[in-house]
């Protein structure tokens, strides 16, 4: 008679490995949950740019617009721009980035728009724009990009066989009241001062006392600021290719202006100086933002050679125009409070 014997084998797991087990499996967990919640941000984090056309004719402009959608609790780093994207893409015009939240308030959207052009034929690159991000309890920064772009540039189709066109005509444009408001204020001028001439001449001619000192009209500075811009405005300088002689000349009148109205020593600052030498003055941000944008291009054209576009020549004029009133308007004000204090 046999007897069948089962054995069961026993396996002993030491405490030692089975607490390495138990660390194994708990840091496992741990990295797999903060990898799902770094990709859950980086799925609510995107990047887009698009421009308004792929195809432009050379010197045509189109519109190239940048968007983020971030955390709201992102910190965002927009990027600046200067007056290029690439060595074959100028940028013409740029509104200011803004930002908008969602409604859940979750997501911040950044937006910017710009203008761009090109004056060098063929398929472009418009080049990825790289914007960085911090989050709220990080220090870890992120930089996201978007897609480049392709534009084709063309030319413009000229036809060599085509006969010669007689040359137009020059076209007479109607005079507007507000050019002949200069010359009209310049006419009053002189006549005032030619008649306080003539006035004191006769009155000084019969006296046997000696001649007193002519007295000139006293007129404020900020008209006077005002009528020699829109003099310089009529001498059409930056048109006929004499930049660099016009931003001197908005320069030179600025400055006479400040040095007039406020105790500031512009005729003989730098534009830093100016600025700083105006600041307890409480002048309007904007009205100071626009001085110093204009006299900074007025630098660049004078010391650097650059040519700025002919939007950029009207608008300086027109900015130093909207200071002289601004400031004005502080430096009246500021008068009238002291006399209510006397």
């Amino acid at each position: 008679m046999s007897r069948d014997y089962s054995m069961k084998s026993i396996v002993y797991i030491s405490p030692t490995k089975k607490m390495r087990k138990i660390v194994s499996r708990f840091l496992w967990i741990t990295i797999l949950s903060l990898f799902k919640l770094a990709n859950s941000n980086a799925q609510s984090i995107e990047a887009i740019s698009s421009i308004s056309s792929d195809t432009i004719q050379i010197g045509q402009q189109l519109r190239y617009q940048l968007r983020l959608s971030a955390p709201d609790d992102f910190h965002v780093n927009w990027p600046v721009f200067a007056d290029t994207l690439s060595s074959s893409i100028e940028i013409i015009a740029q509104e200011e980035p803004t930002h908008t939240t969602d409604e859940s308030g979750a997501l911040t959207v950044w937006e910017q728009q710009l203008i761009i052009t090109s004056f060098d034929t063929g398929n472009l690159i418009v080049p990825p724009v790289a914007i960085e991000l911090t989050g709220a309890n990080d220090s870890i920064t992120l930089t996201i990009e978007t897609e480049p772009l392709l534009i084709r540039v063309t030319t413009v189709d000229i036809d060599p066989d085509a006969s010669f066109k007689p040359i137009k005509g020059i076209e007479e444009m109607p005079i507007t009241f507000s050019e002949l408001l200069p010359w009209l204020i310049g006419i009053l001028f002189i006549a005032a001062v030619l008649f306080a001439i003539v006035w004191v001449y006769l009155r000084h001619r019969n006296r046997k006392t000696a001649p007193e000192a002519i007295p000139l009209p006293n007129i404020p500075p900020h008209l006077m600021a005002i009528e020699k811009l829109e003099t310089l405005r009529l001498q059409k300088l930056w048109q006929t290719g004499k930049t660099k002689e016009y931003f001197t000349e908005l320069s030179d009148i600025i400055r006479e202006y400040i040095e007039l109205q406020f105790p500031v020593n512009a005729v003989e600052m730098t534009t830093p100086e100016i600025l700083q030498g105006l600041e307890p003055i409480q002048i309007n941000p904007d009205a100071i933002h626009k001085l110093s944008a204009t006299l900074e291009l007025a630098d660049l054209v004078k010391f650097a050679k650059a040519q700025p576009s002919a939007l950029e020549n009207d608008i300086s004029l027109n900015h130093l125009i909207d200071f002289v009133h601004e400031s004005y308007a502080t430096a009246l004000n500021g008068e009238t409070k002291k006399e209510a204090q006397i």
